[in-house]
């Protein structure tokens, strides 16, 4: 069986690939972006037994524990085989290991979330179709007048939040909040997420710029949900720069539309709430307003900032999840549903002891 490299499936992305028998070489393909990024993912055939090198340099874009690894597109792990340069990893295929995907990261796309919803009984609507004609898939769960609001990949490369997201879902039909509905938007870029763009930085902006303008389906259908006026929380799912510092933790954005003393308190909660199982989470690593890149100038378009600027939103904010983690910390699938669980918990802790009904 001859080697075939591909990126033609969803979530796919390279450029400038090449095989000389041995070696793969590729660049991630950041398309429309202004700048720099390192979101890439490939599918190899045909090498089952072999050893394989990966090599996209000089761009160091592999993660602490090499890159994601997958037969199905569904379950992750990582192949722990990095360059010491992080510009790229070996694979020692299995002998049936005839089909793989690598990535830059643990992949989530529209299909796990529409097992996700059937798993637990949950009918998934379309919110609305994104420019290139792809649906964008929402759930609406629970009764009431009031909605708590969880939106994700508005960067589509950047898919620890639907793990997060899953997490919440599944904890808020344990631990409803009274007189509330959630409403959960997985793929606010769903173009991209199936085109596997990156995203972020998209010209002439991204999707999680776009609160002004509103020239993406999916961001005026989020405008629209907060013109209703029913709106209690915002909860805005990212992930971070590729690596390291901050960006190897689970972090909230702290903006200036709630007052700093409520996000120091969700983030106790948040803090309270985290189980061994958990990414670890400390609310030490949250980031305050003004700090780094978090500067009002380029925030207050960003869908954390501006929905909190509705009458009746206690809380808005972005909740950054790593890709990696660290040695001690390392991200897993099950640990990032499970970081999820323990948001809402806190959240509701919050609500608890700012004696919110």
């Amino acid at each position: 069986m001859s080697i075939e490299i591909s990126t033609v499936f969803c979530g796919g992305n390279a450029k400038d690939v090449s095989f000389d028998g041995k070696t793969v070489k590729f660049h991630p393909d950041i398309r429309d972006t202004e700048g720099d990024w390192f979101y890439w993912a490939l599918e190899v055939k045909g090498a089952g037994g072999m050893t394989l090198s990966f090599d996209m340099s000089p761009k160091s874009y592999v993660g602490y524990f090499g890159a994601a690894v997958s037969r199905d597109l569904h379950s992750w792990k990582w192949s722990d085989t990095a360059n010491a340069d992080r510009t790229g990893f070996t694979y020692t295929f299995a002998p049936d290991e005839n089909d793989v995907f690598f990535a830059h990261d643990m992949l989530y796309h529209p299909s796990d979330f529409y097992s996700f919803a059937e798993k637990h009984g949950l009918s998934v609507s379309i919110l609305c179709t994104d420019r290139k004609g792809t649906p964008v898939p929402y759930l609406e769960i629970g009764h009431g007048s009031r909605v708590i609001l969880l939106t994700a990949r508005h960067h589509c490369c950047e898919s620890t939040g639907n793990y997060e997201m899953e997490g919440i879902i599944d904890e808020y039909m344990k631990n409803p909040l009274p007189d509330s509905r959630l409403v959960a938007i997985p793929f606010i870029d769903a173009d991209g997420v199936v085109a596997g763009d990156q995203g972020k930085n998209r010209f002439p902006h991204d999707h999680n710029r776009d609160y002004i303008d509103g020239i993406y389906p999916a961001v005026r259908a989020v405008r629209s949900i907060m013109g209703q006026g029913h709106t209690l929380a915002v909860f805005d799912l990212h992930s971070p720069w590729h690596l390291s510092g901050r960006n190897d933790k689970v972090f909230i954005v702290r903006n200036g539309t709630s007052d700093i003393e409520d996000f120091r308190l969700m983030g106790r909660c948040f803090e309270s709430e985290i189980t061994p199982d958990a990414m670890r989470y400390r609310t030490s690593d949250d980031i305050d307003p003004g700090v780094e890149w978090n500067v009002s100038g380029s925030q207050r378009l960003a869908c954390g900032s501006w929905c909190g600027t509705f009458p009746g939103v206690d809380l808005s904010f972005s909740l950054e999840t790593t890709y990696f983690g660290d040695k001690d910390d390392v991200v897993s699938q099950a640990k990032m549903v499970e970081t999820g669980r323990c948001f809402w918990r806190g959240y509701l802790r919050y609500r608890a002891e700012k004696g919110l009904t």
